[in-house]
């Protein structure tokens, strides 16, 4: 039985882990694909959850020899309250481990691994047409596959990320998140790091901020409403430059860096696509939704979707692919509950309460459980785990008796 033909529209991490999956199966696929792409990309800092899939698609090792050994997380939420958190204290089923990566090789691994076996990529950047709720190449796209599609493919696979190709030609209704911060994020030298390897998530004043150890540089980044970034300057690099300069925090741990690189800018919001599929398409990754970056989340959840839409296309069941809508609008939606509770100030009020109570009878018994599932979030395990998830939303409940998260609170 012949396999059907998949055309799948970008070779970020989502689009080409789901062709790496489909061509090794025997599926016709063609990645439409040119290398266009700003300096930097957010998402350098990867979570254990993506190990497994690095390992299916057998560029672990490449990855790993490009990237910085990364164990565990490390929270500021000021200079008494450094907190690290190491992956092993999860105690789940996934690696201990994970990596910081540079985007450029990361996306260039994944895209190699699916031309390794057998997707063909097509350097063009395809256009398509509407016909009720189905979408399709047009004559330029067709002809730009080189014979490669002799007709209309059998599924078209949205992964252009933000840029939601089929979503805006079919105008489907999106849920969006409440915040519209601005990210602004560079490499830098001589950034000072509290604990080796970890990503360091910082708490500032007016926003948070990132610390992501890569090879011979630290990828910074500041995440803060764009009226608070106005007093800084007007231009990205000013604006920059002059917040690191004048905060307690990363002004610190960067007081003898330098900016190894222009400033990159991100409008920083979530938005979710309420259908993700139809009678001939599909959408991964951000093209399907996209959460806030305080986690690390994204890398995840384009190697997460394109391996759940590879597993729909494979099933070829009737509601394999609502089921694969309805698991990944569930993965974001809880995802973004517990983004939630970073910026309301519940998630670290429960750290607190933790702490507080350590010393008495209930508090010894309470901590180290606590400790195992606030880790839980940094390898990407509470979020599918049903009883991490309950715990964290029993707990915050709890600790809000203990002590109130006013001055958590993301600004």
């Amino acid at each position: 039985m012949q396999k059907k033909s998949i055309a799948i529209l970008g070779g970020g991490p989502a689009g080409a882990t789901l062709a790496a999956l489909l061509a090794r199966d025997g599926y016709n696929v063609g990645i439409y694909h040119t290398e266009k792409r700003p300096e930097l990309i957010v998402g350098e800092s990867l979570l254990p959850a993506v190990v497994p899939i690095l390992r299916e698609l057998e560029v672990e090792d490449e990855i790993k020899a490009f990237s910085v050994y990364k164990p565990g997380a490390t929270v500021w939420l000021s200079h008494d309250e450094i907190i690290p958190f190491e992956f092993g204290w999860a105690k789940g089923g996934l690696p201990n481990y994970a990596y910081n990566t540079p985007r450029k090789e990361f996306d260039e691994a994944i895209l190699g691994a699916a031309i390794r076996n057998g997707a063909v990529l097509l350097p063009y950047s395809a256009r398509l047409r509407q016909e009720g709720d189905s979408v399709f190449l047009d004559d330029g796209s067709l002809a730009a596959s080189d014979g490669l599609f002799a007709g209309q493919p059998d599924m078209i696979v949205d992964a252009t990320g933000r840029s939601r190709q089929i979503a805006k030609l079919l105008k489907i209704p999106t849920q969006r998140g409440t915040r519209k911060d601005t990210a602004l994020f560079a490499h830098m030298d001589k950034v000072v790091m509290t604990s080796p390897g970890h990503i360091h998530v910082d708490r500032y004043e007016q926003g948070w901020g990132w610390r992501i150890p890569l090879q011979g540089k630290v990828s910074v980044g500041i995440v803060v409403d764009p009226l608070h970034l106005k007093k800084y300057g007007d231009r990205a690099e000013e604006q920059f430059d002059n917040f690191i300069a004048g905060n307690q925090c990363i002004g610190l741990y960067a007081k003898d860096a330098r900016r190894l690189t222009s400033v990159v800018k991100y409008s920083n919001y979530q938005l979710i696509s309420q259908k993700m599929y139809g009678k001939n398409w599909a959408c991964i990754g951000d093209a399907a939704g996209f959460v806030d970056p305080v986690f690390s989340t994204g890398a995840y959840l384009a190697l997460k979707s394109g391996k759940m839409l590879y597993q729909a296309i494979t099933l070829d069941r009737p509601g394999a692919f609502a089921a694969y809508e309805k698991t990944f609008h569930r993965e974001l939606g809880m995802w973004q509950k517990v983004i939630n509770t970073w910026y309301n100030g519940r998630l670290f009020s429960l750290y607190r309460a933790g702490q507080t109570m350590r010393n008495n009878f209930i508090g010894k018994g309470i901590e180290p459980h606590i400790e195992k599932h606030l880790s839980r979030i940094f390898t990407g395990e509470a979020v599918n785990g049903v009883y991490s998830r309950g715990l964290l939303a029993f707990m915050s409940r709890f600790a809000l008796l203990v002590r109130r998260p006013k001055d958590l609170v993301i600004h």
